[in-house]
């Protein structure tokens, strides 16, 4: 900590780098590991395209410049001890070289043995959890599972509960009852993930739409210009 605000320099290791943690500006995922040294770091804030050192070709790479999947910089940060980058970016395309959307998709099930798992596992947390489940209620019915039986009663039922829980919160707003503002505003986003889960409309789809607003004013009557 530095108790006096003065400017603080990062500390690289004896090869002159330090460890890039990219992270989805948007959600949170964790997309990948790089390196990065005072030439990658003055390239990806001159730019705003993130730019690593490769320590096996020995020279200065901008991801994305032979796929075309680049990370547009948000935000650069430090950690504690100078000695980490976190890097907060918008991906264009999945970040991973597999394909995958994260590096991150191996989860560690006992010392040596890795499993595949789904991104949805790795990205976000509590909405793309949630989102996830829908989606096996969807393809798995349960019995006596109340997301199976909004999903069987088709958009009637589903969003006839979305107008009555957007109703219970403009109440419970009027009213200024915080903790029944949280309990049905919890409701209502919880129908809504129910509508986007049956249309298989994903979550990061809805933070793209969300980031694109950041800056922006009169988004309502630019669309409406656009679609008249």
């Amino acid at each position: 900590m530095n108790p006096t605000g003065e400017d603080q320099s990062l500390r690289y290791d004896d090869h002159g780098l330090v460890p890039a943690i990219v992270q989805d500006w948007r959600d949170g995922t964790v997309l990948m590991l790089g390196y990065m040294n005072h030439a990658a770091i003055e390239a990806t804030l001159r730019t705003r395209y993130v730019h690593f050192w490769s320590r096996s070709r020995n020279r200065l790479w901008q991801k994305g410049e032979t796929s075309g999947h680049y990370l547009l910089l948000k935000h650069l940060f430090a950690d504690c001890d100078q000695d980490t980058i976190l890097v907060k970016a918008e991906p264009v395309g999945p970040t991973c070289h597999t394909g995958e959307r994260s590096c991150f998709f191996l989860e560690v099930r006992e010392p040596g043995t890795l499993g595949h798992v789904p991104t949805m596992h790795t990205s976000g947390g509590v909405v793309e959890r949630l989102y996830e489940t829908i989606l096996e209620r969807k393809t798995t019915p349960r019995a006596n599972s109340y997301v199976c039986s909004l999903l069987a009663g088709g958009p009637d039922r589903f969003l006839k509960k979305i107008v009555e829980e957007a109703g219970e919160v403009v109440l419970a707003a009027k009213n200024q009852h915080r903790s029944d503002i949280v309990y049905e505003s919890a409701d209502l986003l919880f129908h809504l993930i129910v509508m986007l889960g049956y249309y298989d409309v994903s979550p990061q789809e809805i933070y793209g739409e969300l980031g694109k607003r950041f800056g922006q004013s009169g988004i309502r009557s630019q669309r409406k210009s656009t679609e008249s």
